[in-house]
């Protein structure tokens, strides 16, 4: 059951992430509320659940950025794959250790996804790009310990 609720929190932060938090960005970013879901899912539910949430999750994400269809999905996928290898050997149990995980992933996803971007013809500015991606992984991090203790208190059930 629990999946299912998280299937709908996942169509909610896509939907938010592509109308409510347009009109409280910070200098044109938001934070990323789909990769948090990846990461919450990596974390809390089997690995054949937490790779299938996060796989939608990437598909939505895809479908609703306009970008190349694929890359969000391939993406959510490999961080959700390593996030659980991860997990079998380090322990996540601290919310700050979940912090610091989801800002390394942020980092990486903002880095991996400039890349891409790049070799596909859509040249940005260091500038923009260092800009861009300190701000979402400040954003998203400011964000995270909220909605982590919405899905402990409510979908988890720690």
């Amino acid at each position: 059951m629990k999946h299912f609720i998280f299937i709908a929190v996942i169509i909610i932060f896509g939907l938010l992430q592509t109308t409510i938090l347009n009109y409280i960005n910070i200098f044109n970013v938001k934070p990323d509320l789909l990769l948090i879901s990846v990461i919450i899912a990596s974390l809390n539910f089997q690995p054949v659940w937490a790779i299938s949430l996060s796989i939608f999750a990437g598909i939505l994400k895809d479908i609703f950025s306009g970008n190349a269809f694929g890359m969000h999905t391939l993406l959510f996928f490999v961080w959700s794959f390593l996030i659980i290898k991860l997990s079998r050997k380090i322990s996540f149990d601290s919310d700050y250790i979940k912090l610091a995980l989801l800002s390394i992933v942020v980092i990486l996803n903002n880095i991996i996804t400039r890349l891409i971007f790049l070799f596909l013809g859509n040249f940005i500015s260091l500038g923009l790009f260092l800009r861009i991606t300190f701000i979402e992984s400040l954003y998203t991090a400011l964000i995270f310990p909220l909605v982590l203790k919405f899905a402990k208190t409510r979908l988890i059930g720690e």
